[in-house]
């Protein structure tokens, strides 16, 4: 009876033992994974700090060059800037080639939000009243599912409908219904310019493209002098679209672009003014800049 019972003893140590080792094994596989993923972290923000100070540089020496072509017309240019083993792209966007939401009509608010927000025609129009209705002076919902106070209070919202124009994009944040996703998305083509209409001269090729339809259009605009931009300028082109050129004064959006050699693409944006100011440390004034981000390839981007 003894030995049985010794047996058994043994048998349970040793099975407490393996469930032990199986217990401390687990421990030590999610202590490794644990670490690989802080590695990766940190790896990747190491890498954040190292685009951003290229982006940095980008939009620094793209602003200095600006400044020797102030004289020049407002419109859009790409630039390819050498950045030691890299190459950084910079955007130069005149505020006059992007969406006002201030003065935009619905129906170009509509266009915005379905062909680059990626909503349903039913979504984009009850988005596009919300944000009329965010902007305009009355208490009155315009259109279908449009929001003013009493809905937002409904919601549970404490920012109430600005009813006036916006002087940062950021405030778009607070629509109702607005997703911090769907801003990322649309942002970038928004601006604030006071005009109703596009200037085409001034637009990204990207923006173009989304709100026509017509992949390629915007390079073919472009490559085209404006008095042979009639036959190019048609329907929805017509309509969203105006064939002066944006002019040489107002703000600019640079946004400044590089891939590095991990093969990660990294993105900076900055409102400058080339107007000059005494009370500024650089002979431009920075009006606003974006922190660094993550982003796709640049055709992804602009097929969202």
């Amino acid at each position: 009876m003894m030995g049985r019972s010794q047996q058994h003893n043994r048998g349970a140590a040793l099975v407490l033992v393996l469930w032990l080792v199986a217990a401390l094994s687990l421990v030590v596989l999610a202590s490794a994974q644990g670490m690989r993923l802080q590695t990766r972290r940190v790896g990747v923000e190491l890498e954040r700090m190292r685009a951003e100070q290229m982006l940095d540089a980008a939009l620094e020496l793209g602003a200095q060059r600006l400044m020797v072509d102030r004289g020049a017309p407002g419109r859009y240019r790409e630039w390819r800037m050498p950045m030691g083993d890299a190459a950084a792209r910079l955007e130069i966007i005149p505020a006059a080639g992007l969406v006002d939401v201030n003065v935009a009509t619905e129906q170009l608010l509509e266009a915005v939000l379905e062909k680059i927000g990626g909503l349903p025609p039913g979504e984009a129009n009850i988005m596009a009243s919300r944000i009329k209705d965010f902007i305009d002076p009355d208490d009155a919902p315009s259109g279908a599912g449009g929001a003013e106070a009493p809905q937002y209070r409904a919601a549970g919202r404490i920012v109430m409908p600005r009813n006036a124009p916006v002087d940062d994009l950021s405030e778009l944040q607070m629509v109702l219904g607005m997703t911090p996703q769907l801003y990322g998305i649309i942002s970038p083509y928004l601006g604030i310019n006071g005009k109703a209409r596009i200037a085409v001269d001034a637009a990204p090729p990207a923006l173009i493209d989304k709100l026509t339809g017509q992949p390629g259009l915007g390079a073919r605009i472009h490559s085209t002098p404006l008095e042979g931009r009639a036959d190019l300028l048609t329907g929805v082109a017509a309509n969203f679209f105006s064939p002066d050129a944006g002019g040489g004064g107002g703000a600019l959006k640079l946004r400044a672009s590089v891939r590095t050699q991990d093969g990660r693409w990294w993105q900076r944006e900055a409102w400058v003014d080339l107007s000059e100011r005494p009370d500024t440390l650089t002979p431009w004034t920075t009006l606003s800049l974006e922190p660094t981000r993550r982003m796709q390839t640049p055709q992804q981007e602009m097929n969202p």
